[in-house]
């Protein structure tokens, strides 16, 4: 059944090779009132390395210019708040729509995030496997610079239980592309 189902996947779209898109810094801040979940304790900083990779996968739409692509987002670094720090990193497979030759670029992901430390102060994330969900927005600023304006949300979906909190991150993007 898998088998079937990839292999309609991939004869409906056009395969490229793996490759490194970019890479670069991230920083961001959450609220204390989060567009998902319920009120923080605390405000939350992120400052990580985000590198984007091309997977084999793309759909173009008709003549426009625009097409899907399917990517991965990889980032480590580290998360602040409550007076704690702890390491941060994420692996998301992640669904792009891009135009105007690759200038403009909005995406949706889903995936995993690792929390060794998952405890800031008086808030817990639960524990150290949350799911992460991500949309974003940028631009192709100049042939190799990238800027872009992410909503992240960190949570654990009630897997460790109903009292953990998530987070809501509001990331700026700076990236060098290959």
């Amino acid at each position: 059944m898998s088998l079937a189902l990839t292999m309609s996947v991939c004869a409906h779209g056009l395969a490229e090779e793996h490759s490194l898109i970019m890479i670069g810094p991230r920083t961001g801040i959450s609220g204390s009132s989060p567009l998902l979940g319920k009120e923080q304790k605390y405000n939350f900083r992120l400052y990580d390395i985000a590198a984007l990779w091309r997977l084999p996968w793309h759909w173009p739409i008709g003549e426009t210019g625009w097409r899907f692509e399917t990517r991965l987002i990889t980032s480590a670094g580290a998360i602040a708040g409550g007076g704690d720090t702890g390491f941060v990193a994420t692996v998301v497979p992640d669904l792009a729509l891009t135009g105007w030759n690759g200038r403009v670029i909005l995406d949706a992901g889903l995936g995993a995030g690792l929390f060794p430390t998952y405890k800031f102060g008086a808030q817990s994330f639960g524990g150290p496997v949350q799911i992460v969900g991500t949309v974003g927005i940028g631009v192709n600023v100049m042939s190799h610079g990238y800027a872009g304006l992410r909503l992240q949300h960190f949570s654990d979906a009630t897997l460790y239980g109903s009292s953990s909190l998530g987070a809501d991150m509001y990331i700026l993007e700076l990236a060098y592309r290959f």
